[in-house]
């Protein structure tokens, strides 16, 4: 084994181990896929592991490189109940990170992004003034500083250990030579198996700096980076006190000079972290036959050697599932094993998955260093304050509604305003106690929110609305006398029914306004969401510039009259271009497709794939507002636990506005604007209508990926090929994304066609063969939008 001081390539990330030629030579032979050999019938043998193979906390605790680490510490300290005193002087990873969290909830991105590199430098300039006084002093000259008790986690061992196993200076490095690792039925060497886990993880705590900024630059990736920090931070502090105790020269017969190095530690981090098992997915006979305590098993799981090889689907579990197999029953160790039970027919040569668990992207990344695009278990934080939703103002001055408003006048919406006496004259006290029973009495919420702080929820990809937030925007967006009548009825007692709104009744009106102020409230989540990815994006990406509004499409906004090749080709002179134009051209650069689903497999398609969920999950509830329809089916359930009556009689109720409820006889500024607004609109055509009701015919369409393009190929022939094909008229939209930098084709493109001739291309079998390629043609993960015929990019 050739010793690598540090990382020597300029360009790797951080984490990277071996040479560029070791790295390249690793990509080339080891493939991270597990396929069959042949057909395997329904509840067949995939295949099996045993226990003795696996890297448990019980391997660990036995292992020369864990007690090592273990000699590095003070005590240790008793209290494992199970007799085994060496987990004692460690502590859980969420613990110690957590407090490493909590330095930096008030610090921006760019202050985040210095102190990770900050502490990447510490620990390097560290370890080079630790190599130094190794060779300037005899080990007998050198002195040591114990770690303190529980400052180290029950990770720092599993790092040590796979450094040893993979870099030893022999070729089989034993676990352990002490009389504790002949009591357990385990492997001598696990080295065979560390040298085929990859050489990098391109997990963020590995991120280059550029890459980073990614991150920092965004508003919604804040939480990422701040995790990064805290992980980069914990990592750096557990090394600099392993080498202020002396693991570099105290056992040399385990570390040899120059096995621990900084690159080696994160990728030692990098790797346990995506590879490990929670003990939680495995049989319980695992947990049970071990001697460690099980909260190390749950923080720290277990790596399976050839399982982490395989990868995730979500419909994994209908491949294969883990069969104890009586090893409950079994005496004899070398029977334990793991065996991967097939559950259905697999075909000879088809790829075997599992399921790594439901992750929103933000997970997925931290933890694997891969994305799903399309992700539905994504989801992004939002906020509330009582300042946004205050009715009786007049809206914004860009507002334009994006759901159809039922020509309820603005002047009877709810908005958002600072201005202290309009949000007084809306929230009452009477208003504040119908929030407080909404809320289920929750003091502290209540509170907070009076003094003018903010209350968090969560904008869903599915569109479901919070099931919080969902009764404070009934409250809020609740006329005033419709407050007065439901308090009249209540009065002060708790509802029978356990309902806290029982016996609210809300007519049309009610609905609408209610279904009105959701959409403005996360349109205006979005538009704010858009303008920070927008400002990021521009230094990344060059100078591109996002719409950044939720009309007109939203995400999937294409300037009148631009194709798509100007919107991309074009992107340099300020061309404006929807975030689904964006995310198309880009965030494919680097991804990975598994049975039709695609992963972003690069530091910059995640970033990119993160956001796009954060964004989507904002899209698709606006989408669930769009009209009273949709918004009932969506909150039905909603209504009916809060004790809700709807009456859906045809009249309208007027909605008295502040300003009226208070005696006030005069309209409001809004009242004449929404009249005079309406007047024009009737006489002379409002163009915004125009385009609205002319969206709104379009034909439902499906998106279609189109891949194997010959890299040749423009738009107008791809969209002559699909219309020769289907029909004049079957071609709603077709784009080729480029490479940023010389503008070629990237070999696959988009063509979006109303459903029927959508279906048609799918399921025709028809082969669509063209300039020598048979075409690959599926539905893409991305929403189809239907508009006229554009060019390519």
């Amino acid at each position: 084994v050739v010793l690598v001081k540090g990382n020597n390539n300029k360009e790797a990330r951080c984490g990277a181990i071996d040479q560029p030629v070791d790295r390249a030579m690793y990509d080339r032979t080891i493939g991270c896929q597990v396929r069959t050999v042949r057909e395997l019938k329904k509840d067949e043998v995939a295949f099996s592991v045993p226990l003795s193979a696996m890297i448990t906390p019980d391997v660990i605790s036995v292992s020369d490189a864990g007690q090592a680490v273990l000699q590095c510490m003070e005590g240790p300290i008793n209290g494992d109940e199970n007799g085994s005193k060496f987990w004692g002087s460690f502590d859980a990873m969420s613990r110690l990170e957590k407090v490493q969290m909590g330095k930096t909830v008030s610090s921006r991105g760019p202050q985040l992004l210095v102190k990770i590199l900050q502490e990447r430098k510490k620990v390097e300039t560290a370890l080079a003034k630790a190599e130094q006084m190794m060779n300037e002093n005899d080990d007998d000259d050198l002195t040591n500083k114990l770690a303190a008790a529980k400052s180290l986690s029950y990770r720092a061992p599993y790092l040590a250990f796979l450094i040893h196993q993979r870099f030893a200076n022999m070729e089989n490095p034993p676990v352990g030579t002490s009389d504790l690792s002949g009591e357990m039925d385990v492997v001598e060497t696990f080295a065979p198996y560390a040298r085929t886990l990859p050489c990098s993880v391109c997990a963020p705590i590995c991120w280059r700096r550029n890459e980073l900024a990614l991150l920092a630059g965004c508003i919604p990736g804040m939480p990422a980076l701040q995790k990064v920090a805290a992980q980069t931070m914990q990592l750096a502090a557990e090394l600099m006190a392993l080498v202020d105790a002396g693991l570099l020269w105290r056992f040399p017969a385990t570390f040899s000079p120059g096995m621990i190095t900084w690159d080696r530690w994160v990728w030692a981090a990098a790797v346990f972290e995506s590879r490990a098992l929670p003990s939680s997915s495995l049989p319980s006979w695992v947990v049970s036959k071990g001697v460690s305590n099980s909260d190390v098993w749950e923080s720290c799981g277990v790596m399976v050697p050839f399982l982490d090889m395989v990868n995730h689907e979500n419909d994994a579990d209908t491949q294969i599932e883990w069969n104890s197999s009586n090893s409950d029953e079994e005496e004899d160790p070398s029977t334990w094993r793991l065996k991967a039970i097939t559950q259905e027919k697999t075909k000879k040569h088809l790829q075997i998955y599992r399921n790594y668990g439901s992750f929103d992207n933000e997970s997925f990344m931290m933890k694997y260093g891969i994305a799903k695009m399309s992700n539905t278990a994504d989801k992004v934080k939002i906020a509330w304050a009582l300042v946004d939703g205050v009715g009786g103002v007049d809206p914004p001055k860009d507002y334009e509604p994006v759901s159809d408003s039922c020509d309820v006048p603005s002047s009877q919406l709810v908005f958002e305003s600072t201005d202290a006496d309009s949000l007084k004259a809306w929230w009452t006290e009477q208003r504040l106690a119908m929030l407080g029973k909404a809320t289920h009495k929750n003091e502290d919420t209540l509170d907070a929110l009076k003094k003018g702080k903010k209350i968090t929820f969560w904008a869903l990809n599915n569109g479901k609305i919070d099931q919080v937030l969902f009764p404070v925007a009934v409250v809020a967006a609740l006329p005033p006398e419709k407050i007065l009548e439901w308090h009249r009825k209540s009065g002060s007692a708790a509802p029978v029914s356990g309902r806290p709104l029982d016996g609210l009744t809300l007519d049309r009106a009610n609905q609408i306004t209610v279904r009105m102020y959701l959409s403005f409230f996360y349109a205006k989540k979005l538009e704010r969401l858009l303008q920070s990815l927008n400002s990021c994006m521009k230094d990344h990406f060059n100078n591109v510039q996002l719409w950044a509004k939720a009309s007109s499409g939203g995400l999937n906004y294409v300037a009148p009259g631009d194709g798509d090749s100007m919107a991309v080709d074009g992107e340099s002179s300020g061309v404006v271009m929807g975030w689904q134009t964006f995310f198309d051209t880009y965030a494919y650069n680097s991804s990975m497709e598994v049975e039709d689903r695609y992963y972003a497999i690069a530091p910059d398609c995640c970033a990119l794939t993160l956001y796009d969920g954060h964004v989507r999950s904002l899209q698709n509830t606006l989408n669930a507002l769009a009209n009273d329809s949709v918004f009932l089916d969506n909150v039905k359930q909603q209504l009916e636990e809060l004790g809700c009556t709807l009456d859906n009689t045809p009249a309208v109720v007027e909605i008295k506005s502040v300003s009226q409820s208070k005696g006030g006889q005069g309209s409001s500024k809004a009242d004449n604007e929404s009249k005079s607004k309406k007047k024009d609109d009737k006489g002379n055509g409002n163009k915004n209508n125009r385009r609205r009701d002319k969206k709104d015919g379009r034909p439902p369409a499906i998106k279609l990926h189109i891949g194997n393009l010959s890299y040749k190929t423009l738009p107008n022939q791809l969209f002559d090929f699909f219309t020769k094909l289907y029909g004049k008229n079957s071609v709603l939209e077709c784009h080729i994304p480029t490479e940023r930098d010389t503008g070629n084709s990237r070999g696959f493109g988009f063509v979006t066609m109303p459903e029927q001739f959508a279906h048609a291309a799918l399921e025709s079998g028809r082969s669509h063969e063209m300039d020598g390629r048979i075409l690959k043609v599926a539905k893409s993960n991305s929403a189809g939008s239907a508009r006229g015929r554009g060019g390519g990019g």
